[in-house]
């Protein structure tokens, strides 16, 4: 090789790692100090600030407990918990425009790597905790999330009657409860630490630690009750409209909603994640563990554990949007009606996605469209799409709008799920394979699959593969006529077609003590093979064709 040819390939060498050099700092080097009782809040923006400035940063926590304090959170989570809100407290404050604080902000980070094994943030008030936002690249290893005062309030019933039963707090753990008693209520089993569920009408302070509940339901002396302070709000770890994002070895011991929302984003991996109460405590995150929306590439979540969260642990779906054709025809404003906004953000389509219109009462599909152009309006939420052909003209009332190229494909595999309210796995996205997970004491069923019109949270499904589960004690807190571990449905209000399609269950152990462990509807082409059962004749399938069970 001659000496100039050498010199312009080691000097082009030298000038890549030069843009993108790896840069190492800690947050102690912003003033941050573990385990000293100070507030590190501001400390770790600065942090997050530089690494935003400066690409490929991997930024270090030193094992210890960090604290953050911040009046605006503290002030919403003392109004929460309260009273002030009533039971209102999901409507006041998971709306566009609520106050809201982030406490770790890695927004608009490229190649950023958080390095925090045997960190723990604790935190004073309520909080966005991690918030990922158009940003690419970015790892998070080690880091633990937990709340100074849990998002919920945690008592063990001593009394019980036909029309009430009492429960007493730890008031020095359990503040804010100073007249007004708020919270949606579920139970815990004291022995096996299983949740259940009951309603209860009234809820009221009798003395300084102690609650009466009104309800008809009769918990057992020494149970717990539980009271989650609100439902959704926003979530430990926020990725939105990001790329390439891997979470690592995270622990969520509590939030006031979700553990991990992501939304319009591609390429997510969980690996390692545990989202568990805390040794001392039965419930983890209010809501879902986690919950994905309008994703793409791959989601993969893995080695995981979730136990005692308050809903599904995973939830993947898009949405059916409601559309008003405008301009020429050829283009639609659109919206979603009726569902929630996880990520309270508004979702859109890109360039190049084919939308499908469907009728809501059967999912029978109207056609598919391209998308040539999107516009949005952050101020008003508004979002109008421009397509390569005119729409439909007429009574639109019956039909909705989906995004087809939004849907990820989705591994979950080799993790364990414990007692926890709702489904393990809700999976409304094509081409997904959940295998080798170890499923018990989910309130409902464990794994749904299919569109859920009710939420306007689009599917249906094809190509799944369920595989080398084992799935137990499941589905006591559903309807005696869901399945305890494996449903495949729509909720469409008229028989669908045959909507769900090219889907394999083996190979998977059902441990139940009622019939069906699997119910099958609006399928085709779905195979049930090499299963085992603790109950014989444990598959009911209805409106289905093509369908092999190896009994």
């Amino acid at each position: 090789m001659k000496p100039l040819r050498l010199t312009a390939i080691l000097l082009t060498l030298l000038t890549a790692n030069t843009l993108y050099a790896a840069k190492q700092i800690s947050v102690t080097d912003f003033g941050a100090t573990p385990d000293d009782g100070h507030n590190d809040l501001h400390a770790i923006a600065a942090a997050c600030d530089y690494c935003r400035r400066n690409p490929g940063t991997t930024l270090i926590m030193p094992p210890g407990i960090y604290d953050i304090e911040d009046p605006t959170a503290m002030k919403i989570e003392r109004e929460a918990i309260g009273g002030a809100y009533g039971e209102r407290v999901q409507q006041q404050l998971f709306r566009p425009g609520a106050p809201y604080v982030k406490a770790f902000d890695l927004s608009d980070c490229t190649g950023t790597s958080v390095k925090a094994a045997g960190a723990v943030l604790r935190l004073k008030g309520w909080y966005e905790v991690m918030t990922i936002d158009k940003s690419n690249d970015i790892s998070i290893d080690g880091l633990t999330i937990s709340y100074h005062r849990p998002p919920n309030t945690v008592g063990r019933v001593v009394a019980s009657d036909s029309l009430s039963f009492d429960i007493t707090f730890d008031r020095s753990r359990y503040t804010f409860i100073d007249s007004t008693v708020t919270g949606r209520v579920h139970f815990v089993y004291s022995a096996t630490k299983r949740l259940y569920t009951g309603s209860v009408t009234a809820k009221q302070l009798i003395d300084s630690t102690t609650i009466r509940m009104l309800s008809p339901r009769r918990p057992a002396i020494g149970d717990y009750a539980v009271l989650r302070h609100g439902g959704h709000y926003r979530p430990a770890i926020m990725i939105k409209e990001s790329d390439n994002i891997v979470i690592s070895n995270v622990k969520i011991h509590s939030q006031p909603g979700m553990g991990i929302v992501g939304h319009l984003s591609s390429d997510i991996t969980i690996d390692g994640l545990q989202v568990v109460p805390a040794d001392d405590q039965v419930i983890s995150t209010n809501t879902d563990a986690t919950h994905f929306t309008s994703c793409s590439g791959k989601l993969t979540i893995r080695n995981s554990t979730f136990a005692g969260q308050g809903d599904d642990c995973t939830n993947v779906h898009n949405y059916y949007y409601d559309f008003k054709p405008c301009g020429n025809q050829s283009a639609a404003r659109i919206e979603i009606v009726g569902a929630d906004l996880h990520a309270q953000s508004i979702d859109y389509p890109s360039v190049g996605d084919t939308m499908v219109i469907i009728d809501r009462r059967n999912l029978a599909e109207q056609g598919r469209y391209a998308v040539t152009a999107v516009d949005t309006v952050l101020a008003t939420r508004q979002v109008t799409v421009t397509f390569d052909r005119q729409l439909p003209t007429g009574d639109l009332t019956e039909l909705k709008m989906t995004n087809m190229s939004r849907f990820p494909t989705v591994e979950i595999t080799d993790n364990v799920v414990r007692s926890h309210l709702a489904r393990a796995f809700l999976i409304k996205s094509p081409n997904a394979r959940i295998a080798r997970n170890h499923i018990s004491g989910s309130c409902e069923t464990a794994i749904k699959l299919g569109a859920e019109l009710g939420w306007n949270e689009s599917g249906p499904v094809h190509d799944m593969i369920i595989e080398d589960n084992h799935i137990e004690h499941c589905g006591h807190c559903g309807h005696p006529s869901q399945p305890t571990c494996v449903l495949v449905n729509t909720d469409a209000r008229q028989t669908p077609g045959f909507v769900n399609h090219d889907i394999i269950i083996r190979n998977n152990i059902f441990i139940t003590d009622r019939r069906p462990a699997v119910m099958i509807r609006d399928a085709s082409d779905v195979s049930l093979t090499g299963n085992k059962s603790s109950l014989d004749n444990y598959v009911v399938t209805d409106n289905c064709q093509n369908i092999t069970i190896d009994r």
